[in-house]
Parts: C-alpha cells; structure tokens; sequence
C-alpha cells in the first residue's frame, strides 16, 4: 500500500525516459499474450465487475466495523473513482450515515482491497439539517450533490440530492434577484448556470476544492459528470416550476413574479452566499480536516500532472464562467451577462459592412457617464446609434450629487446596477408603450448599452423659452401636459424614473417626447421625487428679479395632465413638502419654490381643479 502522502514525480532525464518506454513495452506485450490466450473485453468486463462487486461487499463491511451498534441510514461512493479521472492508486472515498452518531461528522482512514478508504461518517440528523439548512457547512451534503454512486439506501440519497439541489437553485435564485433587482424579470437562465454557479462558490469559499472540480470537468470525463449532476438539477428545478417559482420557455429558466415579490418582501436581505458562510459549523469540519486534506492533494496531484504549467492563483479560472448562461434578451439577440463585446466588435457584428473605417463615433459628452453616437450608412440612408458608457460613481464627481439629495433621494452608484436599470426599465415601458428609445444590445462587462437614436430638441430648451417668455405658447403649453401624462402613465405601471428632469427628454419633430435616461428608475420607487425634480427643476431657469408667473404655469400645465392620465393626488402633494423643497432651494429661487410648491399641494387637494 502507497504512502498518503507520496509524491508523484516526473521524468527528467533520459534514463527515465528508457525505462518509461520499457514499462509501456512490456504492459503492451501483456495485452497481446492476453489476447493470443483468448482472454477478450467482454471477459475483461466481467472480472472488472466481479472486482466492484467485491469491492462494495468489502466496503459494506467495514461501514459496519465503523458503525457497531448503530443503524446504517445510507452510503455512497463518491469522488475520483465515481468521477471517472481515478489513477490506479487512488483513495476510495465513501460518505456513511449513521443513526444516533454522536461525533456528528467524523474521518476515517482504513485499508481496503490494497487501497486506502476514507470514510466521512456523519449523524443523520446533522447530514439531513446540512442538506436542509448548511448546519454543517454543507461539508457533508455537497457529496450528493456531485456525481456519487449509492452503496446503501438509494432512495435516502436520491431524495436528499433533490432536496439540497433545490435549496442551491432557490439560494441562486435570490442572488440573481438582489444582484439584479430590476433585470431579473427579463433574464434567461440555462440550467447549467445552477451547476457553474454552485462550483464556482463553493470554489472561492474553499479554494482546496478546485482541484476536484477541475478534474471532475476534464473533458474526458466532463459529458457524463455533467449529466448525472444535472439529472437532479432537472428534478428541482421541475419542482419549482410546479410551483410557480419558475417558469421554463424553450428549455430555459425565467423567474416568475411570484418569486421576486416574495424575497422583495424579505426584510433582511443577504445574499445567500454569505449566509453559507455564517452556518459552517467550523468545529466539526476542523476535527476532519487533517484528513480531508490529503485527498484533496491527491487531486491536486491528478491535475497537475497535465497541467503542470497552470499557476495555482490562477485556478478559479479555469473554471467556466456561470454568467456565460445567464442572458439579457435583446433585439439583437440574446446578451450573456459575460459578454465583453466593445463598441468596435459591435460595429463588426451588427453593422452592414463592419467596416470601422465607414462608421463614425462622435462622443456626446457627460460628467457621470460617457455617450457616443455611432453613425453609418445603409441601403444609402444614415442610421444611428446611441452607446452609453456607465461609469462607477464612486469619486468626487459623485459626492455633490449624493449631498445635494441627502435624505430624500438614494441614487444608484455602481455602473452595473445603473446599466442594469435602464436596461430592464426601458424594455419594460416600451413594451408598454411608453416614450422611451429601445435597447438593441447590452455588454454588462464592457458596462455598455446600445440604444435607438432619437432625433430631436431638449426639453430644456422648450421649457426654459416657456420660464423666459410673457407670452403664454399653445404648443410648448400643450407638449408640458403630455409630459405630465407620460410621467403618470409611468407611475401606473409601477415604475418611479428617478431622474426626469427636462435634460433627460427628447422632443421629436412630431413633438412627442421621449425619455432618455432611465438608470436610476426602479419598481416601486420615490414617485413623489419626479414630480418634484421636473418641476423645481424647471424653475431654475427663472430670473431671482422675475416674478413666478410662468414657472406657476409650467407646474398647472404639467399636474394637469398628470392627473388627467391617472396621477395620484397624494404624490402631487408629497411633491410640495419641504422634503422635496429643500433639495432644490440650492440653485432655484426661493419665490420659484414657494409658488410651484403651493400649486402642488392645492392641486394634490383638488385633484380635477385647474387654478386659475
């Protein structure tokens, strides 16, 4: 029987090299004596089945040494030899549950067949509370949830393989919803994110485990591991849609509302990673350890011998990445939340021609965010489209911005949380409807979004012509009313825009208006803030020595129309609070703010009254 802790070496030299070729002459001339006697594969087949059955007996045996007086509730076989990657030496590793065990989680090392066994023994009760809620730090329970080979009471293992199986989707589930609160009403997942999500933490939480899933995934072997993991998968994740919790289109996954209402109900919300963390019972899985851990050098061992110029802090990378089957349905096809197309490899795949020399970029500025206007030709007409680079706020630029709405307003800082905003919401109102250009494409790692091109004037201008001119105009009157109609229309669909101030509007040549920047727009959001900032806002363009009149105007013609399409009186009177008025007392003047908030609350009084 071989050391534990035997190295495996390699072959440096010539003389090693002769007596390599001299082995594998001599295993060769062994096969073909075998052959010359008659001995074919199927005979082969059979001694190497009587040799497991030999070996489960014998095993079977010694799970009873170890057990004594107590009941054996299952046992399976799992690792190397299960997997498939297994050289000749290599460790038998069985996980035993045993009734009433008292250690709770316990390894042991035993001679078996010429080989060494490691045991891992655990109680009943503490295996099923693993698989139920990570008692143990699923230390114990994650053996059924890779490929394993049952010895004793398949029906125990198979049951709590399901269970676990769907606790991991559930818990994947939650982390897509918190991690995409908005998008996650559109992603599609294939099945296999659960799987490479599932190794892919389990790796960083325990980096020793990489080893075993990188030969687990070899390609050799990496069809048939895969196949027996997501046979139980499949299970859960049938379970689940039975229930509602998901639904399946085409063989992939969506998430039902029924499900992100239920975690968005959830007080407390961590992601369920970390939560893995805190219930690692760290004493019991210390005291195995020790022992643990020659297997995992084993496999160690087993990769590096055809990979042995892969540097170990590079590991993880090797692993396939989950978010290659998580997708973001566009126009132009489905977005993997990998993707890393940049504006170039754009114009290359999606562009006729793609020929970067006949497009043209052209920045369009911004402090917070970078635009760009691609321009090209087709069919002899010139098309455009807008990309939006999100930038993370996380310098100065943004501190001004986070103190000027202090306690009344949180804006989203993070670039991916802002791209993923405009993404989900923007799709979602055009659906509806809703003034708002559509998303062609998304490039989450490149955190880049590609919209339609709106030609048209800024609303700013209009409104500022409207703030600075006697006259009351007909159009620019009638153009602030279909504003305040398309703001309450947003609201009626749930959906709070964020940042609505005039800037953020398109008007086109028809005068409709479009909304064009929609990352900080959320469900269930600060409704009562965009009535506010689009009409404090406006009144900044209001001279201190000029009277209120037309910014009085502005906000009856806005609420107007608000209310005409279904606004809540309510928010239109939060909108005149000093909460609101306090934010924008900084650069509009205070007559501006005193009358506009007035109207507000008369108006959320009066909701079908036009003040004269």
């Amino acid at each position: 029987m071989r050391e534990p802790n035997q190295q495996k070496t390699r072959i440096h030299n010539n003389e090693d090299i002769s007596k390599n070729v001299t082995s594998v002459e001599k295993k060769k001339r062994e096969i073909f004596n075998k052959i010359s006697c008659g001995e074919n594969l199927q005979e082969n087949a059979r001694r190497q089945r009587l040799l497991n059955e030999d070996l489960r007996e014998n095993t079977l045996n010694l799970c009873k040494r170890i057990a004594g007086s107590r009941r054996i509730v299952a046992a399976c076989f799992y690792g190397p030899r299960v997997c498939g990657y297994a050289e000749g030496e290599s460790d038998i590793h069985l996980l035993l549950v045993l009734a009433n065990y008292p250690s709770r989680l316990r390894g042991y090392r035993k001679p078996l067949n010429g080989l060494d066994a490691f045991i891992l023994a655990v109680d009943q009760g503490a295996f099923e509370k693993d698989v139920q809620t990570g008692l143990l730090g699923e230390f114990a329970a994650e053996k059924v949830v890779v490929p394993y080979e049952p010895l004793f009471n398949r029906e125990y293992l198979s049951s709590n393989e399901i269970l676990l199986k769907r606790r991991i989707i559930w818990e994947l589930l939650e982390n897509i919803v918190l991690g995409f609160p908005e998008s996650s009403h559109e992603l599609i997942i294939r099945p296999e994110y659960f799987l490479y999500e599932t190794i892919v933490q389990r790796s960083k939480l325990f980096p020793p485990l990489t080893f075993r899933f990188l030969n687990m995934l070899r390609t050799d072997v990496k069809e048939r591991n895969v196949k027996r993991i997501m046979h139980g998968l499949f299970q859960a994740l049938n379970e689940l849609a039975e229930e509602k919790w998901i639904d399946f289109h085409s063989g992939h996954v969506r998430i039902t509302q029924k499900f992100i209402q239920k975690i968005r109900r959830r007080k407390i919300r961590i992601p369920s990673f970390l939560r893995s963390v805190q219930r690692a019972a760290l004493f019991h899985i210390l005291s195995v350890l020790p022992k643990m851990m020659n297997l995992l050098q084993q496999e160690e061992e087993i990769f590096m011998e055809t990979h042995w110029d892969v540097e170990n802090e590079n590991l993880t990378l090797q692993l396939e990445d989950p978010k290659k089957y998580l997708f973001m349905p566009t126009p132009l096809g489905p977005a993997p939340l990998s993707d890393e197309t940049t504006i170039e490899e754009f114009v290359r795949q999606n562009v006729p021609s793609g020929d970067m020399a006949t497009i043209q970029i052209t920045e369009m500025g911004g402090v917070l965010n970078t635009a760009y206007q691609l321009s090209f030709r087709r069919n002899h007409e010139e098309h455009k489209i807008v990309v939006k680079k999100f930038k993370d706020w996380l310098g100065i630029k943004w501190f001004p911005l986070a103190l000027w709405a202090l306690g009344t307003k949180s804006f989203a800082v993070l670039g991916q949380s802002r791209l993923e905003r405009e993404y989900a919401l923007s799709k979602f109102l055009h659906s509806h409807g809703w003034p708002a250009p559509q998303v062609l494409y998304v490039s989450l790692k490149e955190k880049l979004i590609f919209k339609e091109f709106i030609e048209g004037e800024n609303l700013s201008k209009i409104i500022q012509h409207l703030m600075t001119d006697t006259e009351k105009l007909a159009d620019e009157s009638a153009l602030v009313r279909t504003v305040g109609k398309m703001i309450a229309k947003a609201h009626g669909l749930g959906v709070a825009l964020g940042d609505c101030k005039p800037e953020n509007i398109l008007v086109a040549k028809d005068w409709s208006p479009y909304f064009v920047d929609l990352e900080q727009a959320s469900r269930d959001g600060n409704q009562a803030w965009d009535i506010a900032e689009f009409l404090y806002y406006s009144g900044h363009y209001v001279s201190p020595i000029t009277p209120a009149d037309a910014a009085e105007h502005v906000a009856r013609e806005f609420i107007s129309g608000y209310l005409e399409a279904g606004g809540k009186k309510e928010t239109v009177k939060q909108a005149g609070s000093p909460r609101y008025t306090k934010v924008f007392s900084i650069f509009t003047p205070p007559h501006v703010i005193l009358a506009m908030s007035n109207i507000c609350k008369k108006m959320g009084e009066t909701p079908n009254a036009k003040l004269k």
